[in-house]
């Protein structure tokens, strides 16, 4: 692993095209699935004229890529494309800073009026990738959730009588009901179970890193329940499932409170089927069980790791070691600090959360 990391690699940034090489600062966050990752730029325009060529490019719609060299002779590696949302020029300081996000950014700002008649989540998810100009990487499911041709009924809307309104809260909504990942890499739109995107393995030992820190989430109850409920007005049924879990015994005597009733964790939908409410129940479970330890990581910079990616930490505490999930990997550049990395993590679950609807 150390050989992968690098203090002080070259970097260079596109602006609509032209060449940009004076970058004294750049932060470039990304938070994996149903999150819009950003980057900062921080741009010297002090030097000479050509450096400063991309300014007169930014009237109107601007787009930006990162891209790093982790040594001298290897080739450069894509580290960010999207959009810009605002430029800082400082004069006075010879600086301009540079804010954005990824090509979601497109998605979140464009709304229009849609009942997705008889479609599935992916199909809409097709449609939505097809408008815009990505690459889709979408895996089928079944299930249709748009609306039904016959009967009124109405699952998924956009912004007609829907609190729903932009194509992002749509496919948020979407990847959430069905148990999916869902991001924008590059110019590709993903859609898909994470069981079926590719996934980095890598170990993390104490010689790699600068600082590391675990986060163990104590609960406030002994006693939680988890049940779904939902109803078939059309058939005139209803069901609930519950975990059915048998409550913790706690060891502690607390004198000076009433005996613990429990936490109960109560989720309303509407036309699931008894199988449907069952995997909703053991998602939602196994999301609380990978919440309950978490880990932070600050180590020299690389160019591989990804949300989403494994990490096998070997701290020398057997009570912390194990596999963990990246959830969010920041990347900072500086001429002072040089390349570094900060890496928010979840325990990994026993199991994978399961799909529901689809």
């Amino acid at each position: 692993m150390r050989g992968g990391l690098v203090r002080s690699p070259g970097i260079r940034a596109q602006i609509n095209g032209a060449a940009v090489d004076s970058i004294m600062y750049a932060d470039i966050t990304k938070d994996g699935s149903c999150k819009t990752s950003r980057f900062e730029l921080t741009i010297s325009t002090s030097g000479a004229t050509a450096d400063s060529q991309w300014l007169n490019q930014i009237d109107g719609k601007v787009q930006a890529a990162i891209y790093v060299r982790m040594q001298p002779d290897d080739a450069e590696v894509s580290m960010f494309e999207g959009m810009v949302d605002s430029i800082a020029i400082n004069p006075i300081a010879g600086t301009a800073q540079v804010f954005g996000r990824d090509y979601s950014s497109v998605l979140v700002s464009t709304t229009y009026q849609d009942s997705f008649c008889n479609q599935t989540a992916s199909e809409i998810a097709t449609c939505i990738a097809e408008r815009h100009g990505f690459t889709p990487n979408i895996t089928a499911t079944s299930t249709m959730v748009g609306s039904y041709l016959y009967d009124g009924y109405n699952q998924v809307l956009l912004n007609v009588h829907s609190r729903v309104i932009s194509e992002w809260d749509l496919l948020t909504q979407l990847a959430r009901s069905e148990g999916f990942q869902m991001f924008v890499d590059g110019s590709t739109l993903v859609f898909a179970p994470a069981a079926a995107l590719s996934r980095t393995s890598m170990p993390i030992e104490p010689a790699d890193v600068i600082a590391m820190k675990f986060h163990q989430i104590c609960p406030v109850s002994d006693q939680t329940t988890i049940s779904v409920k939902s109803w078939n007005s059309w058939l005139g049924q209803a069901l609930s499932y519950s975990d059915g879990q048998s409550p913790r015994q706690s060891t502690l005597n607390f004198s000076n409170l009433s005996a613990d009733p429990g936490t109960e964790i109560a989720i309303v939908r509407p036309n699931l089927s008894s199988q449907d409410a069952e995997l909703l129940v053991t998602q939602h479970l196994n999301l609380l069980n990978e919440m309950s330890l978490t880990i932070e990581i600050d180590m020299p910079g690389e160019t591989v790791l990804q949300p989403g990616d494994l990490l096998t930490v070997a701290s020398g505490n057997a009570m912390f070691d194990g596999d963990y999930i990246a959830r969010s990997v920041r990347r900072r550049f500086s001429a002072k600090a040089g390349f570094v990395q900060s890496i928010h993590g979840v325990t990994a679950a026993a199991n994978p959360s399961p799909q529901v609807g689809s």
